[in-house]
């Protein structure tokens, strides 16, 4: 009679992590080989936040695997590049916004929540959604669409995965009148979509005249 060995091949503690960490390809979780080295399973997730990918750059760096280190911080480079044009996007469309005259283009555009702030020139600070919105509303009523021509000049824009800011100052144009306003924009990715949450219109720099 034949006898059948029930013994199982000899798997190495390698073998082990090789299949869980393949199945959790999307995992933020920092891991180790067996070796000590760094696997760095972030950086091949798009899903991973910039804050998971520093943590892993500074787990690399402190086992001295400087090969992952360098795509790492290529990762989080490209990441925010990512980012920063979406904000800078999201920037444009609140100026189309305001430029359009309608009310309904800067419902679009204005995030949801009670920290929701604008503080328009010379007034102080407004806050809520709904409040900020009725101040829009106060500001376009009268106004007819296009009668608000906006340049921007001195850009420069931050962002991170959720978070994001746009400096400049806006040139504006309204028809018989023209100055320029400092401006601090703040927007926040709610629900996929990048929206305003904060305006802050510097008294004007220049006379209108």
């Amino acid at each position: 009679m034949q006898i059948r060995s029930t013994s199982r091949p000899a798997v190495t503690r390698t073998q082990r992590l090789a299949g869980p960490c393949r199945a959790r390809l999307t995992s933020c979780c920092r891991r180790h080989m067996p070796d000590g080295r760094w696997l760095g399973r972030a950086a091949l997730d798009s899903d991973v936040s910039i804050a998971h990918l520093e943590a892993e750059l500074q787990g690399a760096l402190a086992q001295e695997d400087y090969k992952l280190a360098a795509r790492l911080r290529d990762e989080i480079q490209q990441k925010q590049q990512v980012s920063k044009l979406a904000v800078e996007d999201a920037n444009r469309r609140f100026y189309d916004a305001f430029m359009s005259g309608r009310v309904e283009e800067m419902e679009r555009v204005v995030g949801e929540g009670e920290h929701v702030q604008v503080v328009h020139p010379g007034a102080s600070c407004i806050a809520g959604r709904a409040q900020v919105m009725d101040s829009w509303r106060a500001i376009l009523r009268n106004v007819r669409p296009g009668a608000f021509k906006v340049k921007l000049e001195d850009v420069r824009v931050f962002a991170q995965e959720d978070m994001g800011f746009v400096t400049c100052v806006e040139i504006i144009d309204a028809d018989d009148s023209e100055g320029r306003i400092v401006a601090t924009n703040v927007f926040e990715k709610q629900g996929g979509v990048w929206r305003i949450i904060q305006h802050h219109g510097s008294p004007t720099i220049a006379r209108f005249r």
